[in-house]
C-alpha cells in the first residue's frame, strides 16, 4: 500500500481497518508465529483437566480425547506516540510523512486491540505532548484513538494547537514532558515512537530531553521500537533537481533560495553524520531503529513492529 495512492481518502477508519485486513493477509505464510493464538499440536487429555480444549471431532473419529495446544500470545501493554510536529507536515502541499505515521499508528492500534493488548496513543511536538490516551484494550477505545488519528490524517495543521477533539480536562492533563510521559510508563511496557528525528539547532534541549527520556524507559525494562518517518529522496538525498529551490524551515518558516545541486555533496555529508548519531544512539540504548520512506510500501515498517512484537512472546 502506497501513501501517493491512498493520501486523499478521507475515511480513515475505514482505511486503517482495510491496511491492518491486508497486512495481516498478506503474512498468512510468515515464518513468525505466536503473534495470535494458532493451534500447535494434539497432546494426550488428563483425567480432571478442563474439556474446553478437547478435539471433539477427533474423539468421534478415534473415540480418544486429544487436547489441542496452542502458540498463545503474550499479552502486552503498549504505548504509540506520533510526532506531530511542524516538520512532519512535509511535503506541504501533501504531508506524506505525518500521514505515514499517523496511518502506522492507526494500522499498530488495530493489530494491538485485535490482539487484546492494552495501548495508549500519544501526540506530541517539540513542546511536550499534547495529547495522551489512557491505556485500554477495548473496542470503545480503539475507535475514540482511530477518531483522534483520523483528525491529523486530515493533514490540518494542528502542530502548534491541543488535540483537535480532546475535552478541555483530557488536554490540561496531557501537557507534560517527555521525560514527564516517560515516568508514567510502566516497567516492560512496548513504546513505538514514530517520528522524524527533526530537530532544529534551536531545539537542542528538546533533542536532549528525547533521548534522556528514551534512556529512562530502557531503564523501566521498556521495549523501544524508533520508527524514523523520512522523505528518502528529498530528505536523505537531496533529489530536487538542478533549478533553484525555495527552502522553507516549517519550524520558523526561515526562507533560503538554493541551488540544490550545488550544495549537494555538503548536505549528503552532514545528512549522513545526523543519521549516524541516531544509529549509535538507539545502539547504544538497545532501541530497535527502522527507516520508514513515505515512497515504500507501508507494510514495511508494520514489518518492524512485527518482528518487535513476536520478539516479545
Amino acid at each position: 500500500m502506497l501513501l501517493e495512492e491512498i493520501q486523499s481518502f478521507t475515511q480513515f477508519d475505514l482505511l486503517a481497518q482495510k491496511a491492518k485486513e491486508g497486512f495481516i493477509a498478506g503474512m498468512h505464510k510468515s515464518p513468525f508465529r505466536g503473534f495470535s493464538v494458532e493451534f500447535a499440536e494434539h497432546r494426550p487429555y488428563n483425567p480432571g483437566e478442563s474439556v474446553k480444549n478437547i478435539d471433539w471431532k477427533l474423539l468421534a473419529r478415534t473415540d480418544k480425547k486429544y487436547i489441542k495446544q496452542f502458540d498463545e500470545e503474550t499479552n502486552l501493554k503498549a504505548h504509540l506516540w506520533v510526532d506531530v510536529s511542524p516538520s512532519m507536515y512535509y511535503p506541504k502541499e501533501q504531508p506524506l510523512k505525518l500521514k505515514l505515521g499517523v496511518l502506522g499508528a492507526g494500522v499498530i492500534a488495530h493489530l494491538l486491540q485485535q490482539q487484546k493488548d492494552s495501548f495508549s496513543l500519544g501526540m506530541y511536538n517539540d513542546a511536550g505532548f499534547v495529547y495522551r490516551s489512557p491505556i485500554k484494550s477495548t473496542r470503545g477505545h480503539l475507535q475514540q484513538q482511530i477518531g483522534q488519528l483520523g483528525h491529523y490524517w486530515e493533514a490540518k495543521d494542528h502542530s502548534k494547537s491541543s488535540s483537535p477533539t480532546a475535552t478541555h480536562s483530557a488536554v490540561d492533563a496531557a501537557k507534560q514532558s517527555f521525560e514527564s510521559a516517560a515516568l508514567q510508563v510502566g516497567r516492560r511496557h512496548l513504546v513505538v515512537v514514530l517520528s522524524d528525528l527533526l530537530w532544529d539547532p534551536a531545539e537542542a534541549a528538546a533533542e536532549a530531553c528525547f533521548w534522556k527520556s528514551m534512556a529512562l524507559l530502557r531503564f523501566q525494562k521498556c521495549e523501544i521500537l524508533l520508527l524514523q518517518v523520512h522523505h528518502a529522496q528529498h530528505e536523505l538525498l537531496l533529489n530536487l533537481g538542478n533549478r533553484p529551490v525555495q527552502f522553507i524551515d516549517l519550524e520558523t518558516d526561515t526562507r533560503i533560495k538554493l541551488q540544490p545541486d550545488e550544495i549537494q555533496d555538503t548536505y549528503l555529508a552532514a545528512e549522513r553524520e545526523r543519521q549516524k548519531t541516531i544509529e549509535q544512539q538507539c545502539l547504544q540504548l538497545g532501541i530497535d531503529h527502522f527507516l520508514a520512506d513515505v515512497s515504500q510500501p507501508l507494510e514495511q515498517a508494520l514489518t518492524a513492529f512485527f518482528v518487535k512484537r513476536a520478539k516479545l512472546l
